[in-house]
């Protein structure tokens, strides 16, 4: 990926792109791993979605083909290299450390919300900076997308936790 002051429409589709492949990633590992059938449910529909994502996002690259940028990039993009060095979903060795745990359910379901919500925040921000109307429009639905997961995840978590 170019340098932060290059950044095109088509490569934060493609960032955004490798971080849903990581969440499908996540997400289908923490469903191998949950003990509560309920937090493995979630998980799985999670893992699900997050492929329906990629092709939404798949659907968008030839819209951005021309390399089109993004309005008030002077916000945008120092935002999207914040981002870029976060990581959104737990890596592999968060994740091992929440094998075995006697709250690992629990902590998993705290970590996917906090997942959901720092990437609804990129579609925010994305959506807001699109120069395209079908950019914003499609990142606005995910962005809808990823406040449904943190919702549905909280839910979860209540029901079973309290």
């Amino acid at each position: 990926m170019s340098g932060i002051e290059e950044f095109s429409g088509l490569e934060v589709i493609r960032e955004a792109m490798e971080i849903e492949k990581r969440g499908h990633a996540f997400y289908s590992a923490m469903s191998d791993w949950a003990e509560d059938d309920l937090v493995r449910d979630i998980f799985r529909w999670l893992a699900e979605d997050e492929v329906a994502h990629l092709r939404t996002l798949k659907d968008l690259i030839p819209k951005y083909s021309d390399g089109s940028g993004w309005v008030g990039e002077e916000v945008f993009l120092p935002y999207l290299k914040r981002f870029e060095e976060d990581k959104i979903f737990p890596d592999a060795s968060q994740i091992e450390t929440l094998v075995g745990d006697r709250h690992a359910d629990r902590k998993a379901l705290d970590l996917a919300i906090e997942a959901e919500e720092k990437f609804a925040e990129f579609f925010r921000l994305a959506a807001e900076h699109s120069r395209h109307p079908e950019g914003r429009e499609a990142f606005s639905w995910l962005v809808e997308e990823e406040i449904r997961h943190a919702e549905k995840l909280r839910q979860r978590r209540e029901r079973l936790f309290g």
